[in-house]
């Protein structure tokens, strides 16, 4: 196909990790999904829900679980196919309490997403009324929902009234709470959230820290951007493609293509590919920069990498 000139979108990507999960070699599976990762691809819920899926043949819960909890910190909403697979997958398992629990973790997430809050709330209070014992993934999707809502003032009254340690010390959470202050033009209190997980002790991961150098190139404080990377770096985490696309299109939009290249070229060298939102932004740039400029090799060679 490729030695043809046809790249491989997201959907053959798909269709080759739906098949390898079929087959039980998940191995396989994860690593196409690397490889979108790696193209500037996007994998979007049919790949995840088709690996959720996979785990679930073979029994393996966490496994999907983790999946899923991957999605929701990207934004991708599992949908209707993805619990679908694990109802059945903890069904199988005779675990017939947490295929009731998430159930009801669809009926929260569909409430949200027809922008009735008051209702997934209610549903909430009810399961903890019931005294129906409530996962962290639970929490995840309730805080995620009041966030998308604009309720970034509820959201952390009830994440601050948990009163149960692993809970309050799930990174997932906070992180879901900083970008959601982020969003709601926050960024004071984002900034709290982010200075508190290491009063307790916490450490930051790579989605805390996109979350952060996004908020701060949004605010125009790419400096600061930049030395949260630094930080990040020093911490012994990598920068992921999420990382490297927030910093190059804040760079791009400003017109700073000098410095745009150099981490256009890191973004590369780590082996990560420009998604089409990055690409699009750098094609109009051709005829402005000058004959020799690196940074029109790089665009010319992507170009030709697209084609």
């Amino acid at each position: 196909m490729e030695e043809r000139g046809v790249s491989p979108g997201v959907v053959t990507f798909s269709i080759l990790v739906n098949a390898f999960c079929k087959k039980g070699l998940m191995k396989n599976a994860e690593l196409f999904v690397q490889a979108i990762v790696r193209r500037g691809l996007d994998p979007n819920v049919i790949t995840y829900s088709a690996l959720v899926n996979g785990y679930c043949l073979r029994g393996e819960i966490d496994e999907a679980c983790k999946v899923i909890d991957g999605m929701v910190e990207k934004d991708i909403v599992p949908n209707i196919i993805t619990y679908t697979s694990l109802i059945h997958g903890y069904s199988k398992k005779k675990k017939i309490d947490e295929a009731m629990n998430l159930f009801r973790e669809i009926l929260i997430k569909g409430l949200f997403g027809i922008r009735n809050p008051k209702a997934s709330r209610e549903l909430f209070d009810n399961m903890q009324k019931k005294g129906v014992s409530l996962s962290v993934c639970t929490y995840r999707i309730l805080l995620n929902g009041m966030c998308k809502n604009s309720l970034c003032d509820d959201a952390l009254v009830l994440f601050c009234s948990l009163g149960n340690i692993p809970l309050m010390s799930d990174v997932a959470l906070y992180n879901i709470l900083i970008d959601g202050f982020s969003k709601c033009g926050k960024p004071n209190m984002a900034m709290d959230l982010f200075n508190e997980l290491s009063l307790k002790g916490l450490k930051p991961d790579v989605v805390t820290y996109n979350v952060m150098i996004h908020m701060h190139c949004r605010e125009g404080l790419f400096g600061k951007a930049k030395e949260l990377l630094t930080t990040m770096e020093e911490c012994g985490l990598f920068p992921d493609d999420i990382t490297y696309y927030v910093i190059v299109q804040d760079l791009l939009k400003k017109n700073e293509c000098q410095e745009a290249e150099i981490y256009l070229e890191k973004m590369i060298n780590q082996g990560f590919m420009p998604n089409r939102e990055t690409f699009e932004m750098l094609l109009p740039l051709i005829p402005n920069v000058g004959q020799d400029s690196r940074l029109r090799t790089i665009i010319q060679k992507l170009t030709n990498v697209e084609k």
